[in-house]
């Protein structure tokens, strides 16, 4: 059964650490709080006994029920000290898969991240660990203790009660059986309609996500975008609602029936207790007291037992995330690669379902050459990239590096030697030094730093502020942080490819948000600074590419051209329209600068 599964699953993953100090900790809490249950049933019939029948002097008669109380009171305290510790564990147990879970997504594959089924895979994982103690896979295991040491404290306090009378036990039973029953028609609705809930709040999660970010604000103000997202979120907002409800219907007449029918077992069982003659006042304490405590924690294990069954539903998604994504390196030890001397692709093609983004692509790039690659948005130009970069396998086709195929070399090595800068590159909310060197502070090479804000004309900037490359970029984390132009953040991106020192550097739009005079001397001082090197421009403005020597057409995911702008002009239709229509916008802008 998959949910059996599921529960064995997580609870072996809990006992994977410190399995001995949770055993340990477990069994003293269990003989704990089992004594403590007998001494809440037995303490009150024990006091009219002694006082009814006293055996020593009035004072030392309450000296003794004092200090019985004070037993029974320090059981309390200890059990509840060790609960904590139990749910210390458990915590801990959740907190240890926060890093877990970021890891296994930094090594999934980029084709599995992009996919809708990956997204919804993710955000359910992320529910299932951020949730905290009372969802997810932290629950399963707190509930599940909670109903093994609830249990023998049902045993205990059951042998006490049997011992008077064993047809008690059977009705207390019986009572918390069909609750039980009752509740689990509840569970199966859950979790026969939780995957409806998942898929609302895994679209509400993105809006989310876009809505905090301080970049989507401008472009909501200026469209006014406010009615088409209030439609958007009163739409997910009523779909979880309208699941919540459902839910609740389920639950409150689940409840309704679980109170009725404990209501007549408590009655019936009662009324036998009045109608016996032979039991004595102690002994009708003992039962009434047994029967809360068995009642009280009859309903703890139906609690615990349900809330397990409907957090499997949690664990089910964890484990399958956990299992999900391909491995990103699916042969382990592959040899490192010192230097990407050529890289080579013959016919690939790539698809996502049925449609094919990239069709029989072929180039092939030594080092020290450099070329451009042009084309309108959609011509698949990033797309081709992020294959040649590893981030998406392909198709059909082959990629070798130097001669070998791809996947012979190690995934980690190869990303040592690319450096890209996409056109949607972020900057983190870290300092200059870490957003340009992309490493932990104690290995940054802050002279390095220094030397490539030079390069791309930044030093004397970054220094005039007043903690210099330290300063944090972006002021949501830090009031001094600092805001930068867009030219500023293309920069310091290109920076960040010079820190690197890669073999195969590529750059996707790199001066888009540059002037054509500014963009004119970045390619200048790109193609000085990696003259060495493999370079790939990606650009759907040509104005600043026609030095190129090799210059490749794309349209609709075809090379359609390559060669010199020269030779383009004359051979490729396509490249020569898009030349004659950039050039027109150019010209017209020359002349309204003149005017």
């Amino acid at each position: 059964m998959r949910s059996a599964g599921d529960w064995t699953y997580i609870m072996r993953l809990f006992g994977k650490q410190r399995r001995a100090a949770k055993i340990l900790l477990f069994l003293i809490d269990c003989v704990v709080g089992a004594a403590y249950a007998g001494f809440v049933v037995s303490f009150p019939a024990l006091v009219v006994h002694l006082i009814q029948q006293p055996i020593l002097p009035g004072l030392s008669t309450v000296l003794v029920i004092l200090a019985i109380a004070l037993v029974g009171y320090g059981l309390n305290i200890l059990d509840t000290h060790l609960q904590d510790g139990l749910t210390q564990f458990t915590f801990d147990f959740r907190f240890d898969y926060i890093p877990v879970f970021s890891g296994l997504i930094f090594n999934w594959r980029q084709a599995d991240i992009d996919s809708v089924q990956g997204k919804a895979v993710i955000d359910q994982a992320y529910e299932a660990i951020y949730n905290g103690g009372n969802d997810g896979i932290g629950a399963v295991v707190d509930n599940t203790l909670q109903a093994v040491r609830t249990s023998i404290q049902v045993i205990i306090v059951a042998l006490v009660l049997g011992y008077f009378n064993p047809w008690l036990i059977l009705i207390v039973a019986a009572i918390n059986l069909v609750e039980y029953a009752l509740q689990r028609i509840a569970n199966a609705w859950f979790a026969k309609h939780k995957q409806e809930e998942n898929q609302i709040a895994s679209y509400q999660s993105y809006f989310t996500r876009m809505l905090m970010k301080r970049s989507s604000g401008k472009d909501i103000r200026l469209f006014n975008l406010f009615p088409l997202l209030h439609q958007h979120f009163t739409v997910l907002a009523d779909g979880i609602v309208a699941w919540q409800q459902r839910y609740t219907r389920v639950t409150t007449l689940v409840g309704g029936l679980q109170v009725a029918v404990n209501a007549l077992g408590i009655l019936g069982t009662l009324l036998f207790l009045i109608q016996s003659q032979t039991v004595s006042i102690e002994n009708i304490i003992v039962f009434i007291t047994a029967m809360q405590v068995l009642n009280a924690r009859f309903t703890t294990i139906r609690q615990a037992l349900s809330e397990v069954g409907r957090n499997l539903s949690y664990a089910a998604n964890f484990r399958a995330f956990l299992g999900y994504a391909q491995p990103l390196e699916p042969t382990p030890n592959l040899p490192a690669i010192d230097q990407i001397q050529s890289v080579r692709l013959q016919d690939v093609s790539f698809a996502v379902g049925s449609a094919t983004l990239l069709h029989h692509v072929s180039l092939a790039l030594a080092a020290g050459q450099s070329l451009a690659i042009v084309g309108e948005n959609g011509a698949g130009k990033t797309t081709l990239i992020k294959l040649i970069c590893g981030l998406y396998p392909p198709t059909a086709g082959t990629i070798t590096i130097n001669g070998q195929p791809r996947t012979a070399w190690s995934t980690a090595s190869l990303r040592d030697r690319i450096a890209v800068e996409f056109q949607d590159d972020i900057l983190l909310h870290f300092t200059i030094a870490e957003n340009i060197a992309l490493v932990v502070p104690e290995k940054i090479d802050y002279d390095r730093v220094d030397r490539m804000l030079q390069e791309v004309g930044m030093l004397d900037f970054v220094q005039h502020l007043s903690h210099g490359v330290r300063t944090m970029i972006g002021n949501e984390l830090d009031p001094d942080g600092i805001s930068l132009s867009g030219g500023q953040k293309e920069e310091l991106l290109f920076a960040r490819v010079l820190y690197k020192d890669a073999d195969l550097n590529i750059l996707d739009e790199p001066t888009a948000a540059l002037d054509p005079l500014a963009e004119k001397q970045f390619y200048a001082l790109a193609s000085a600074k990696l003259k060495d090197k493999m370079v790939i421009f990606i650009s759907h403005r040509l104005g600043s590419l026609t030095v190129q020597s090799q210059i490749m057409v794309m349209k609709d995911g075809r090379i359609i051209g390559l060669g010199s702008h020269a030779e383009l002009l004359a051979s490729c239709a396509y490249y020569r329209q898009l030349w004659e229509a950039q050039k027109t916008l150019y010209a017209a802008g020359d002349q309204n600068e003149e005017n």
